[in-house]
């Protein structure tokens, strides 16, 4: 789906307009003009439709850094875009370093008892353990065990639970 964008003039004598790509952006923006000729200068963008709203929140997307949400984040895959968006919003990291770190980021979309599940199966840490005693493991004291000791996290990001793991 393609996103649809909004330049809302501050100057009140003039109208906004749509768009949908920085180059639109940018020739529409140049040739815009007031109710009195003079040329707008100043805009709030606005995401109207589209996929990657909460992003584009959380970027605090405004004309200055328009550019590079075109280039860099607007295309960017469902996953990378919840990391992204924990970046900005819980790390408070700039635009310019979250490309960076994206590939740093480990996240796992579920609860941290769902965490912790796949993780003793990915591990095998439960088949250390005679088949008989393997029933009396509590998973969920382990997963409440992990939260307070810091080696996960447990976060909603984009309205969906999350597990941050250290």
């Amino acid at each position: 789906m393609t996103n649809t964008y909004h330049a809302a003039p501050y100057d009140i004598s003039a109208t906004g307009f749509y768009f949908e790509t920085y180059e639109e952006y940018a020739r529409r923006a140049a040739l815009h003009r007031n109710r009195y000729g003079d040329p707008v200068e100043e805009y709030e963008i606005q995401f109207i439709e589209g996929d990657n709203y909460k992003l584009f929140e959380a970027l605090s997307i405004h004309q200055a850094n328009l550019k590079q949400w075109f280039d860099d984040f607007e295309q960017l895959e469902s996953e990378d875009q919840i990391k992204a968006i924990y970046l900005a919003e819980d790390l408070s990291c700039d635009m310019d370093n979250i490309l960076d770190r994206l590939e740093d980021v480990i996240l796992f979309e579920g609860t941290a008892e769902e965490y912790t599940e796949t993780y003793l199966e990915d591990t095998g840490l439960l088949d250390q353990i005679p088949e008989n005693l393997r029933y009396y493991f509590d998973t969920k004291a382990f997963a409440r065990d992990l939260v307070l000791g810091g080696d996960i996290t447990e976060l909603e990001i984009d309205g969906r639970g999350t597990v941050r793991r250290k």
